[in-house]
């Protein structure tokens, strides 16, 4: 999906150097290709970022929660003293 906005984007910025228009559509479609680009860009890295995100597996069991929740409560109550 990101390619294609950055595709539109490639578009925009062509038709606006080759097509012979005033400069203000000019400016109109430089500023969507530049909207179209970071739009793109920001799409391509939040997949990628998905993709290598922590969906494999969680980094701690239910049983080492368990132990980390315990020692935080002893040390609470070490403090508390």
């Amino acid at each position: 999906m990101a390619w294609l906005i950055l595709l539109a984007a490639l578009a925009c910025f062509a038709m606006a150097v080759l097509q012979p228009v005033g400069t203000g559509v000019v400016l109109l479609l430089l500023l969507a290709a530049l909207a179209l680009l970071l739009l793109g860009t920001t799409r391509l890295l939040r997949d990628r970022a998905e993709a290598t995100g922590r969906a494999q597996s969680r980094m701690l069991d239910d049983a080492e929660i368990q132990r980390v929740r315990e020692a935080l409560d002893a040390r609470r109550q070490a403090s508390e003293q």
